[in-house]
């Protein structure tokens, strides 16, 4: 995946917020602007859908905004477990001093797969890291329950 320009200019906004904030300000912040972007992407979802369902259109949407290679995702009880593969912005150097999965720029995804399932389900969930696997270019998440 060739790296798209926009997604460098994010980067450096989440890195600049980090400076700014302190990690725990950033995080809010990124968090809050995935979550309020899920309803201008996907303006006219459908909602009340069942966790798989739901699970397949975001996961299928997730893979195809330019900055991953894939995302799945699998309900498991009232949790849903994801796998973000080749996420671009684990590619692109140390512009934040925190590990991929845990940058600022992270938290802007996690609001966003957050409010796009509330969206679609009409369940609050509150995504977080479990383990990111290097040798896979792999983040393993889940969305809790809330």
């Amino acid at each position: 995946m060739s790296t798209d320009p926009r997604n460098v200019i994010i980067a450096r906004i989440s890195a600049g917020l980090t400076d700014m904030l302190g990690a725990v300000g950033a995080h809010a912040t990124m968090r809050d602007s995935g979550r309020s972007s899920s309803d201008f992407l996907w303006a006219e979802w459908p909602s009340d859908l069942g966790a798989e369902e739901a699970c397949a259109l975001l996961a299928d949407s997730l893979s195809h905004a330019g900055l991953f290679s894939s995302v799945s995702m699998k309900p498991e009880g009232n949790n849903i477990l994801i796998e973000v593969r080749g996420c671009e912005f684990a590619h692109l150097g140390d512009f934040e001093q925190a590990d991929p999965g845990k940058r600022s720029v992270c938290f802007f995804g996690y609001g966003l797969i957050e409010r796009s399932l509330e969206r679609l389900t009409g369940r609050r969930f509150r995504v977080q890291l479990v383990q990111r696997d290097e040798g896979t270019d792999t983040c393993f998440e889940i969305a809790k329950a809330q």
